[in-house]
């Protein structure tokens, strides 16, 4: 499900996409910069790098620090980026119109937004086709840019979080989940994306304002307690706080369900798994609300099951915490063409 900004440093030349061997995939979340580096060899994707940085500030134009175990010439960069859109949308196709201007009329972007889009489903004379489109702000991918302005690693590819846990996803398990309705939900600390699959073939997709703040803000205010106890005890399980939890998660729960519906009708199919990443993916909190709405256990699943691993790549603080780096891998992959 690639829906990369290709090679957004050279838009206006007009350079063809170069296919790269060795790529860095950089996830700029809120909780750090979640980074791996990928070395491709022939038909073999190396996972050489794993690391979590330092948050930064994109509007402040801050630079990630790069240990030299990341080096890389170029990176893949992807983000949640508030003022981003996307949708799956219908459309059938008249006469000559432009794919770019159907993205930019489907999600009335504006002439500031820089648009991508994939053909999900092929549209007939008498069926429409379906189309997955974003639209992100022209000025939210040159501060992206500004980043790396200089020297190496150059931004390669700008991508949602969301669609690159997704991608990374349908890389590792695609082939056993072609057969399936599957949900799929990336939750971070300020927002959750969601999407539902029929035969790997994408039907609904959405990202929620809600995440782990969200969360810790409700328990500080029910219990009175500061930030670092909140997050302790949404840790630790020490508190029963599942009340004000079910409360906060509420708006997101009911519309899960109408996503839910709406797929197994459309597809005459009924929903058989549920797969979550990301850093709040292994909250039991948000496994116990996702599973008492959809009726199945969710899986916490690791972008590095496909990727040759070498047994010291991964430091043993981050072990355990795979699936927060669902949105790196799935940029990284991207960019090097393999989904």
């Amino acid at each position: 499900m690639n829906l990369s900004f290709k090679n957004i440093q050279n838009k206006k030349s007009g350079e063809q996409s170069r296919r790269l061997n060795t790529l860095l995939g950089l996830d700029f979340a809120t909780s750090g910069v979640k980074a791996v580096r990928l070395n491709k060899v022939k038909d073999q994707i190396f996972l050489t790098g794993v690391d979590l940085l330092d948050p930064i500030n994109i509007n402040a134009g801050e630079c990630p620090k790069l240990p030299k175990s990341l080096s890389a010439y170029y990176a893949a960069l992807c983000g949640s980026i508030p003022d981003a859109q996307l949708r799956v949308f219908a459309h059938t196709w008249k006469g000559s119109e432009g794919f770019a201007a159907v993205v930019k009329e489907n999600l009335s972007a504006s002439d500031h937004y820089r648009t991508a889009g994939r053909v999900l489903i092929e549209g007939t004379a008498k069926r429409a086709g379906s189309v997955l489109g974003v639209a992100i702000p022209e000025s939210t991918v040159a501060q992206y840019l500004d980043v790396f302005a200089s020297g190496a690693p150059a931004p390669h590819s700008l991508e949602l979080s969301g669609l690159a846990a997704f991608s990374a996803f349908l890389f590792t398990r695609g082939k056993q989940t072609a057969d399936q309705t599957i949900c799929l939900i990336e939750t971070g600390q300020r927002y959750t994306y969601v999407a539902f699959f029929y035969k790997n073939v994408l039907q609904v997709i959405n990202r929620f304002d809600i995440g782990g703040e969200i969360l810790m803000r409700k328990v500080q205010t029910v219990l009175g307690v500061d930030k670092d106890m909140a997050k302790t005890i949404l840790s630790g399980g020490s508190v029963d706080v599942s009340a004000p939890v079910r409360q906060a998660l509420a708006p997101f729960i009911k519309q899960l369900d109408v996503y839910r519906e709406y797929v197994e009708r459309q597809n005459k199919s009924v929903l058989s798994g549920v797969y979550l990443s990301g850093g709040e993916a292994t909250s039991s909190y948000w496994q116990s609300a996702i599973e008492g709405v959809l009726g199945l256990v969710p899986q916490v699943w690791s972008p590095f099951e496909k990727l040759e691993v070498a047994s010291d790549t991964i430091p043993e603080h981050l072990k355990g915490q795979e699936s927060r780096f669902a949105a790196a891998v799935g940029a990284a992959l991207a960019g090097m063409e393999n989904i």
